[in-house]
């Protein structure tokens, strides 16, 4: 690996370390990936997370909601419910899309939220494997943020 593919990493990790404790009160997650996301775009150093952090109330209640509706439909689809393979495959394929299009609008902060596009599948594929590799190393759950930040600014058009 060159030198500028493991400060990449790096940077990720420790933003996905800044997002995971801003987003401890869970209104503040939407500010969070979106500052973890401005950092990693523009290249600029790590400590700038914090000076562009900007909280706002009304698109972090909904996110927060939205993404706690989502982790209890993966949930209880995953261990509770007796569906068949089939169903449980497009729920699952469902709240991809659905939290590939959360963590997009996240990216594109609360006046790009008014604008509705169709959820990118590499960014779903992230978000999936992000939730595998949370569910089988429960401790990646402190970094997996900025990872996921980076593959929503790699997915970007333009």
């Amino acid at each position: 690996m060159t030198r500028e593919r493991v400060e990449t990493l790096a940077d990720a990790l420790l933003v996905g370390l800044f997002v995971f404790v801003v987003s401890l009160p869970l209104v503040t997650a939407h500010a969070a990936f979106g500052a973890g996301c401005a950092v990693l775009r523009g290249g600029l150093p790590v400590g700038r997370f914090w000076s562009s952090l900007r909280v706002r109330w009304v698109p972090g209640v909904v996110f927060g909601v939205l993404w706690a509706v989502l982790v209890v439909d993966v949930v209880l689809v995953v261990t509770v419910l007796p569906a068949p393979l089939p169903v449980r495959g497009a729920v699952l394929l469902a709240s991809a899309a659905f939290g590939a299009l959360l963590l997009d609008q996240a990216r594109l902060g609360w006046r790009g939220a008014l604008k509705l596009r169709a959820p990118r599948p590499m960014l779903m594929a992230a978000l999936v494997v992000a939730g595998v590799l949370v569910w089988a190393l429960p401790p990646l759950a402190l970094v997996i943020a900025g990872p996921l930040a980076l593959a929503a600014e790699s997915t970007r058009e333009g």
